[in-house]
Order: structure tokens, then C-alpha cells, then sequence
């Protein structure tokens, strides 16, 4: 490799600090990245040489910070900073500042996340709200942040096991599982079709350890899809509290069927049509609704009329889910022959096709 004492480092006073430094530079038979390109090589130079000799130094924090400016996504330089804050026995809490700068500047870095729990594992704050009311305010510009929300529930579920509290005793009280609840309903309410929000509700309230939520889920789902009768996420969410207290899909089949209504070819819209909601949005929503109408077939295949279901499925790939006519026309042969019933029906009952995970 070849190697200079001349580079000048843009970001800092080319002092005595860095004159002993024999920078690494960049081979000249391998093709080089924005960030091997002057003036930013100088510091991928300088923070090779550090990091082939091992240094654990503060000049090694100052030329990690400077590089992650220019990549927040150089997960290379994240590892070895964190390594060296732990090795200067750093004050992780002025590191913990210096990532709120980074996260709001940097919301969709995977690593800037990661390099944030790492810090929080190691601090193990007494008071989790600090922090939780930092993610929730990272949610407010960019509300569907899939690292953001992956943080949110590692937060959680780390330090509410049972193994992490045995050593640093208990962190989430119910007052906080009551608290974080009510403001996936508030998320929820905000955008309704935001399935990050869905899915976190399906763990506070189902997937976490002490978790017991009800059937009171399957009320507060359909009160969603009386709001907006075509969203996704709130259908699968009834389908997997059906499925997870096991109750039957005909429990809720007298509040679907409004959403099985097919209008007449001579009416002038959809909007004479009934349906379990006079709000603007399922006013306008034009019936039927595809997932009401698998519910009713799944209904069917539930209590043993296959005829009736394989007839809805096929209707649902000719009719009113046609981009999906392949999988609906391998539904309704599902449902033909012994052999193929039985596998439908245990689809359809114990399955978890349309379980919500986090």
C-alpha cells in the first residue's frame, strides 16, 4: 500500500498531533468511492492508519466523527469509535448528545440507530421516559421510519425481559405499557394505514411478556375499518386477534357484512350503498371491500361450506381483487377435494397467514 506523512488533514490544524501518523492511502489498483476522493480521503487515510495499529486514542473519536458527518452509513467507523469509547472509559452520555444531533440529522442511518442502542445498553438509564419521548418525537417528521420503530420495540422488549431486569431491576412499569398503548392509538388515529403503528400496538398489547389484550381488540379494529374500510393493516389486525384469542372469524361477521355489498350495476354510485360508518372516508369507499369478502369466505370454510367459499375466492380474482387473480383462483381450488379441504380449513382457523408481527 501506499503510504505519506504529507496529507493534510481539512478538518483539523495540521498540528504535532497528526505528525507521526503514517497515513494508509487508498490502493491504486482498486477502484475508489466518493469517500476516497480528495478532500475526504484525507481522513479515510488517517483513520486507516489508526485503526491498523490498534490506537484507541481521542484523535481516533475526532477523525471517526468527521468521517460519519460525511457517511453516517460507515458502519466500519461506528464499530471501531464505539470500541474506543469504551476502551477511553468515554463518558457515554455526552456520546449519547452528540447521537441526538446525529439521529434528527440523520432519521433513515441504520447505523445511527444502532450505534444508539448500543450506548443505551451500556448506560442502562434508571428512566427509560427520556428516551422513549425522544423516539416519539423522531416519529413526528417521517411517522412510517422503519429504523425508528425497530429502535422503539428493541427498547421495549430489552429492557422489559426478564433476564435484563434480574440485573438492572425493573424499567417499564404498567403505567409506561398504558402510556406507550395510548399513543400507538394516537399514531394510529394520525394515519390509519401506518402498519409500523399497528404492528407496535399488536405487541404491547398481544406480543410482550404480561401481555392481555382481549376482545376488546377486535372492537377497537372494526371501529378502524368503519373509518377506512380498505386499509390493510386494520383487517390483518382483526384476522390475527381472532386467530390469537382464538375466536371464531363468525363472531364478526354481521360487522363485515355491511362491506360485502355489491351495488347495483344501474345505481349512480356507491355511496347509497350501507355501510358501518357515515365518516367521510367510508362514505366514499366503493363496496365491496375484497378483504370483507375473503372474510366471508373464510367464514364458509370455517364452518365446513367449502362450495360457498371456493365460489367467493373465485369471485375475488374475476371480480374485485384481480391483481391477485392467481392467488385467488389457488384459494378456491384449495377448497375443492377432501384432502384440499382439510388443509383450507386449517388455514383458515389455526393459521397465521395474516398474523401481525413487530
Amino acid at each position: 500500500m501506499e503510504t505519506s506523512s504529507r496529507l493534510t488533514l481539512y478538518y483539523v490544524d495540521a498540528s504535532r498531533l497528526w505528525l507521526h501518523v503514517n497515513v494508509i492511502c487508498h490502493p491504486t489498483n482498486l477502484p475508489r468511492t466518493i469517500f476516497d476522493l480528495p478532500p475526504d480521503s484525507d481522513a479515510s487515510s488517517y483513520f486507516r492508519a489508526l485503526s491498523s495499529a490498534s490506537e484507541r486514542s481521542p484523535r481516533v473519536l475526532s477523525v471517526t466523527e468527521h468521517i460519519i458527518r460525511l457517511n453516517p452509513a460507515h458502519y466500519s467507523v461506528w464499530q471501531y469509535r464505539f470500541d474506543t469509547l469504551l476502551a477511553l472509559k468515554a463518558d457515554l452520555k455526552d456520546e449519547l448528545e452528540l447521537m441526538n444531533e446525529f439521529a434528527r440529522e440523520n432519521l433513515k442511518s441504520y447505523q445511527v440507530w444502532h450505534h444508539r442502542l448500543l450506548l443505551i445498553k451500556h448506560l442502562a438509564p434508571s428512566s427509560l421516559l427520556p428516551e422513549i419521548s425522544f423516539i416519539h418525537a423522531s416519529l413526528l417528521p417521517d411517522p412510517k421510519n422503519y429504523h425508528t420503530w425497530a429502535y422503539l420495540h428493541w427498547l421495549y422488549a430489552y429492557f422489559s425481559s426478564s433476564e435484563v431486569v434480574a440485573v438492572h431491576g425493573p424499567r417499564i412499569g404498567e403505567a409506561e405499557w398504558e402510556a406507550e398503548r395510548k399513543w400507538s392509538e394516537e399514531m394510529v388515529e394520525a394515519d390509519g394505514r401506518n402498519n409500523s403503528a399497528w404492528s407496535w400496538r399488536w405487541f404491547l398489547v398481544f406480543g410482550r411478556e404480561g401481555a392481555k389484550g382481549g376482545e376488546e381488540e377486535i372492537e377497537y379494529a372494526l371501529d378502524e375499518i368503519r373509518k377506512i374500510p380498505h386499509n390493510a393493516s386494520a383487517w390483518n389486525y382483526l384476522r390475527g386477534a381472532h386467530k390469537h384469542l382464538n375466536i371464531p372469524f363468525s363472531r364478526s361477521l354481521s360487522a363485515v357484512l355491511p362491506f360485502t355489498t355489491i351495488p347495483h350495476p344501474l345505481s349512480t354510485a356507491h355511496k347509497s350503498a350501507p355501510t358501518a360508518s357515515s365518516s367521510s372516508s367510508a362514505a366514499t369507499s366503493p363496496l365491496p371491500v375484497p378483504f370483507a369478502l375473503e372474510w366471508m369466505a373464510d367464514c364458509s370454510a370455517e364452518n365446513g361450506d367449502l362450495r360457498t367459499a371456493s365460489g367467493l375466492y373465485k369471485d375475488l380474482g374475476d371480480r374485485w381483487d384481480v391483481m391477485r387473480r392467481s392467488y385467488w383462483k389457488y384459494r378456491a381450488r384449495e377448497a375443492g377435494g377432501d384432502k384440499a379441504s382439510s388443509k383450507l380449513k386449517e388455514r383458515v382457523v389455526g393459521g397465521t397467514e395474516h398474523a401481525i408481527t413487530a
